[in-house]
């Protein structure tokens, strides 16, 4: 019977019959559940001034943020309805910040302009995901740009700078007694029934996401497609790896005014040659002809010395630009008139009479073939190794159907494909990592795809790269799935225990420290404070120390106070202190304490008046802040007025 119907007319028979039934299947259930039969993961979720973001792309950076907390959270788990605000947050912010139109060929030369900006981008590019990283470089120069439109007018007078060097001039210092969480955990004990407790208290924190256990064939196209294959196309394609012909040169301008009259012309001609004998006499004496670019050139590359770059993607990284990316009499005198040094006379263009130095002359090169092999590959693998791999895991399908998994595998027509039957183990639709697979943002519509599946459907899953092209096809079904739910408390006994050890430890802590300032009497210094203290049990009064912080200033920013730790309390408090006054205890990031002020530096203030360096600095640091509060209440502004939807679902 299994030969029968491998012979492939019967084999395709049958599973068109089982594809229409299922096909039928699925309009009637999504017909009852969505409305239609529209893919969910299509479905558009947000809409920002015209820009639409659909759900499964949305979904993606909403699983991606949630694992990102995750990594950064001791215990229980994030909350997925404030992350899914902040990524709105973060999709609205690009959106606006991205909304100036930054051609291409300026993408390109602001890469090109770095040699490290090429080497990040050949890297992206080998993952197939160099489009993530033009379009990070497009938002950049954007937001530049719009930053720099906005900042352009904020000022700063002397009265400011003196109240901000005022406030960071403003400085204390002080002695302290710290009593650290961690000195107690010997001291506490959870038992099963008060870590019970907490975990009925605190169940939320520990709420577990859908999870599925799938098992899978990958068919990878990239193994449809050998070295042979790929230096066969190499060979007959010599032509494609050629880099173009490219001069390096500077050029200063004097430029025509616009809409020149015959009489403006012949004027500019004049001073152009004036110009000339200008640049001529300063080379002869020494000088650089960038220098004099930035001097006299009323070109838009006055600024880069009169450098000029062009937009040919196969350029070297630099100032190069290659035939048909300059005006024609530009082009022929850097090409074919001048030699790498010269400085040419004047030449005649549309925008005026240039003066050209070239640099270097690049003659075509035809890349080896190790430098283009991964680009050919990943060519070749979309042209055909994807077709091949959709044949074989179609077949694979078929055999899976009618045997199994191991089964289907060792069939001749698989034996030598390398193909292994793996399991990934329960993983959660936010997962960043499938587990025996890789990182999700390379296998785009798999997790969504193995989540709409129902326990036991065998199918033919085509993942992508974020650049759309095809990874791999998996042929998976879904072995089990648990649904979202609170964990008993058995499976998460340890972290409860660790959470509530932490919360009695800090507790323990201010207790003992409230005990000893208790003790405190009028003109007792913090060391003779300290004498009177006396140990909880299993700990030991020699642990404490009095100890001095460095001086610090009052910030908003941080609460972080040198030579100390984390403290907002006792960072303010040490502001409204008395010189030699005990206060506390205070509460900290990881600690408790008890403060004695013993030093505050007054700002001096004539001394600021008479220093035009440390008012420059300080005038220096406040526009910069200006210009940064000018830019976030524009954004604020520009945020409110903005056409913002926000599907039913995540609002």
């Amino acid at each position: 019977m299994i030969i029968f119907l491998r012979e492939k007319f019967i084999a395709q028979l049958f599973m068109w019959i089982i594809a229409i039934v299922f096909l039928i299947g699925t309009v009637f259930l999504y017909s009852n559940t969505r409305g239609g039969g529209e893919d969910p993961e299509g479905e558009v979720v947000l809409r920002i001034d015209g820009t639409e973001v659909k759900r499964g792309e949305f979904e993606n950076a909403v699983a991606n943020a949630l694992e990102s907390e995750r990594q950064n959270q001791r215990f229980g788990t994030p909350d997925r309805e404030q992350t899914q605000k902040s990524v709105i947050d973060r999709w609205v912010q690009q959106t606006i910040l991205g909304s100036v139109d930054i051609a291409d060929a300026d993408v390109r030369r602001y890469i090109r302009s770095d040699a490290n900006r090429v080497q990040q981008y050949n890297l992206y590019e080998q993952f197939g995901a160099a489009d993530i990283y033009t379009g990070n470089i497009r938002l950049q120069l954007s937001s530049a740009a719009l930053r720099d439109s906005i900042q352009a007018l904020e000022l700063v007078t002397d009265t400011e700078a003196e109240q901000a060097y005022r406030l960071e001039s403003d400085k204390a210092k002080v002695k302290f007694i710290e009593f650290k969480h961690s000195d107690y955990n010997s001291t506490v004990e959870v038992d099963d029934a008060e870590a019970e407790a907490y975990y009925e208290k605190n169940k939320d924190d520990y709420k577990s996401q859908e999870q599925v256990n799938v098992k899978f064939i990958r068919v990878n196209p990239a193994n449809f497609v050998s070295d042979s294959v790929v230096k066969e196309y190499y060979d007959a394609n010599r032509s494609t790896f050629t880099t173009p012909e490219a001069v390096k040169a500077r050029h200063i301008l004097k430029k025509f005014p616009d809409n020149a009259t015959d009489e403006q012309k012949a004027e500019t001609e004049a001073a152009a040659e004036e110009l000339l004998k200008t640049v001529n006499t300063a080379l002869a004496a020494g000088a650089d002809f960038a220098t004099l670019a930035e001097i006299h050139s009323e070109g838009p590359s006055a600024a880069r010395g009169g450098a000029l770059r062009g937009s040919n993607p196969k350029l070297p990284a630099g100032d190069y630009f290659a035939r048909g990316e300059m005006v024609k009499p530009f082009e022929e005198t850097a090409f074919d008139v001048l030699k790498p040094g010269e400085v040419s006379g004047l030449v005649e263009t549309q925008f005026g009479y240039h003066i050209i130095k070239l640099e270097e002359k690049k003659a075509p090169e035809t890349q080896p073939f190790a430098q283009v092999q991964y680009e050919i590959q990943q060519k070749l693998v979309q042209v055909s190794g994807v077709d091949e791999a959709k044949r074989i895991s179609d077949d694979l399908l078929y055999e899976i159907e009618i045997q199994d998994y191991d089964a289907a595998l060792a069939h001749e027509n698989y034996k030598n494909l390398s193909l292994t039957v793996l399991e990934t183990g329960f993983f959660s639709r936010d997962a960043t990592t499938i587990p025996q697979i890789g990182a999700r943002w390379g296998y785009e519509g798999l997790i969504e795809d193995v989540f709409d599946m129902e326990v036991g459907v065998i199918k033919v899953i085509e993942a992508k790269k974020r650049t759309g092209e095809i990874e791999a096809y998996f042929v998976a079904t879904v072995l089990e799935k648990k649904p979202a739910a609170i964990p008993p408390f058995a499976e998460v006994k340890t972290e409860v225990i660790e959470a509530l050890k932490e919360e009695k430890t800090a507790a323990l802590a201010l207790t003992d420290a409230q005990s000893l300032f208790n003790q405190h009497v009028s003109d007792e210094s913090l060391e003779g404070l300290l004498k009177k203290y006396n140990a909880p049990e299993d700990l030991t009064t020699d642990r404490l120390s009095v100890q001095e912080s460095n001086l610090f200033s009052l910030s908003a920013n941080s609460n972080y106070i040198s030579g100390m730790g984390n403290s907002a309390e006792a960072m303010f408090a040490a502001f409204r202190m008395k010189i030699d006054e005990i206060a506390g205890p205070f509460k900290g990031d990881s600690s408790v304490y008890i403060l004695q002020l013993v030093e505050r530096q007054e700002p001096d203030v004539e001394a600021f008046q008479m220093d035009p360096a440390e008012k420059t600095r300080h005038l220096q640091t406040l526009i910069q802040a200006k210009k940064r509060e000018a830019y976030l209440n524009w954004f604020a502004a520009r945020k409110k007025v903005s056409e913002l939807w926000i599907h039913p679902d995540y609002r």
